[in-house]
């Protein structure tokens, strides 16, 4: 095996040999986006400190300077110098905003099935990659609108948990099934598990990443609704949050994220109006969300530096009321940094062992 940061002699020839020209133009690129002194032949991106924002600077230099379009699902694959040079020239990119997108492929374990948060993406759960087994394989559940804008959202959790269910259980037909999601993702992971149980399945985990059930009763203004949409899609361009004052247009909103960088780049005004649209859907069901009862444990992340956020134990007596039991594991973070590299690192830590024992 190779030093750290590294897979060791695993591409298609030994880092010791020159390599193509693509290949050690990409090795540039690897080291000037992760900040590093050079890349080898073998160096592991995720592995090195590559996140998903990083992976979205690495992806646009390589179509600036190799004049080669690829994407982040490509990189997940071939996450170093040498693999991606082989893949460019073999296949054309896949879509990164296909409803099931694959983050690390093989293995014989089962695989973590990672809910996007409301906004639909998760490319954000690369930032766990580093921090697990390698034969693990993990695969991120996005929302369907980014690939095919006539999709509608069900008007239920329940109903949206077995449109997501089909999609698993097509990859997975066999439990036990490990799911995690964050924020919304949460709610969704939980209702997927407990359909899943219904069902007869086994199921290894739920992790919830600061995702708490509503109280009965509380029911945001849809205005304020639509804002908070928009204000999460304006964060797509990064996928990092940011204040942004003052009112959001969703003209504005829409140029905005055409004109980044981001996963929504490419998409027509029509296309983001209808993730905006979904973006607010989920906000709602996360409102009306009761928890089904669920006879497992719910394992719950909790965000403790969120400034005006919940206590741990308020979350985790809220998550009691339907679960049989309920496990906190504080983070010293806000709610929107628990994927940043310390906070997934530890998340990893504590979920690998169940991973493992599943």
């Amino acid at each position: 095996p190779g030093p750290p940061g590294t897979r060791g002699d695993t591409g298609p020839h030994s880092p010791s040999e020159p390599g193509s020209a693509r290949e050690k133009e990409l090795r540039c690129l690897f080291a000037e986006v992760l900040g590093l002194p050079e890349a080898r032949a073998d160096t592991d991106f995720f592995a090195s400190g590559g996140d998903s924002l990083l992976a979205m600077r690495l992806t646009a230099a390589i179509e600036s300077a190799i004049g080669v379009r690829t994407s982040i699902a490509a990189l997940f694959d071939a996450p170093t110098p040498a693999e991606l040079a082989v893949r460019l020239d073999q296949a054309p990119a896949e879509l990164d905003l296909s409803p099931l997108l694959t983050l690390r492929d093989g293995g014989e374990g089962a695989p973590l099935f990672c809910v996007h948060p409301g906004r639909g993406i998760g490319w954000s759960y690369t930032a766990l990659l580093p921090h697990l087994p390698h034969d693990r394989p993990v695969h991120a559940l996005q929302s369907p609108v980014l690939d095919d804008p006539d999709w509608r959202l069900p008007r239920t959790m329940r109903e949206l948990a077995d449109d997501y269910l089909a999609r698993l259980l097509k990859v997975q037909p066999e439990g036990p099934y490990l799911l995690l999601g964050h924020s919304f993702g949460g709610l969704l992971a939980y209702e997927m598990a407990s359909r899943l149980r219904e069902s007869g399945r086994r199921v290894g985990l739920v992790a919830s990443l600061d995702a708490v059930p509503w109280r009965p009763g509380e029911n945001p203004d849809p205005d304020a609704v639509e804002q908070e949409a928009l204000t999460i899609l304006l964060r797509t361009r990064t996928l990092h949050p940011y204040a942004q004052p003052g009112r959001l247009e969703p003209e504005r909103v829409f140029a905005a994220v055409r004109g980044s960088e981001g996963p929504l780049s490419g998409l027509t005004d029509r296309h983001l109006a209808a993730v905006a649209g979904t973006v607010a859907g989920h906000l709602r069901l996360a409102v009306t969300y009761r928890p089904p009862p669920y006879d497992g444990t719910v394992l719950l992340f909790s965000a403790t530096a969120q400034p005006g956020g919940l206590d741990s134990a308020v979350k985790a007596e809220r998550w009691s009321r339907s679960s049989r039991h309920v496990r906190v594991h504080d983070l010293g973070c806000g709610h929107s940094d628990l994927l940043r590299p310390g906070p997934a690192a530890e998340i990893a830590r504590v979920v690998e062992p169940i991973l493992r024992e599943s």
